[in-house]
């Protein structure tokens, strides 16, 4: 099967400026998720869609490809995976005949995600009536007591908040993680939708692999992790 990893990697951030191409623990971030692609051997191309040459330069030193710059229409904040994901097939097919079978989106923010849950989740993908795999965390902060703010009071977001005051009694709710998402390029095809009808969860338990970058103190908490949380969990589970 043609199986490619996509890579969306634009230069603008509000929250930190480059961020995919910050170092964390030495290496640009970036260089994380294209290293854990390379490794798989399940996937035979492994591609970086971005607008930004230095970003481009980067992922071409870790072993991406990039074989073009992604125009600035589909750059901005209000760009959706989906367009990039079309766009990046639009050019493999027009310029290389190239049609994958599966698709696999990598978000540069996740750095700890490893190769051996990519590969799990093309497994599943094979294996089970699904359109698509994404990872998911089971959600701390869950909506039913949480509450609307009218900038003079808080408002329950369900009336009925004080009968959840125990966490055992809170439906289970599961969030995606943004580290893998797996389809068919059929689902792509039929839905217009990287997910499809039946979403097939990966659920992740390891807080580590569950980061997503999005705001500079998630940056530190991820070089921490690479750096330490090896050896410190070691003292606990031996």
């Amino acid at each position: 099967m043609n199986i490619v990893a996509i890579i969306p990697a634009r230069s603008g951030s509000k929250g930190i400026p480059m961020k995919n191409i910050q170092k964390i623990a030495g290496r640009p971030l970036i260089e994380y998720t294209i290293s854990s692609a390379k490794n798989s051997k399940k996937i035979d191309r492994v591609v970086v869609s971005t607008d930004s040459n230095k970003i481009a330069r980067i992922a071409k030193q870790a072993g991406a490809e990039v074989p073009f710059l992604r125009p600035k229409k589909i750059s901005g904040d209000s760009s959706s995976t989906l367009d990039v994901v079309k766009h990046t097939l639009r050019f493999l097919f027009n310029n290389q005949s190239y049609v994958p079978d599966i698709i696999i989106i990598l978000q540069p923010t996740s750095p700890l995600r490893t190769t051996r849950l990519i590969d799990k989740s093309i497994r599943v993908l094979k294996k089970s009536d699904t359109t698509s795999v994404i990872t998911v965390s089971k959600i701390k902060t869950h909506p039913y007591i949480s509450f609307w703010y009218n900038k003079q009071y808080l408002k329950p977001f369900k009336s009925d908040f004080q009968k959840y005051n125990r966490r055992q009694k809170l439906p289970a709710l599961y969030c995606p993680t943004g580290s893998i998402y797996t389809f068919w390029y059929e689902t792509l095809k039929k839905y217009d939708s990287i997910y499809g009808p039946k979403i097939k969860p990966i659920i992740v338990k390891e807080a580590e692999t569950n980061i997503d970058i999005d705001e500079l103190f998630d940056l530190f908490i991820s070089e921490m992790a690479i750096k330490y949380w090896g050896k410190y969990k070691k003292r606990f589970f031996n």
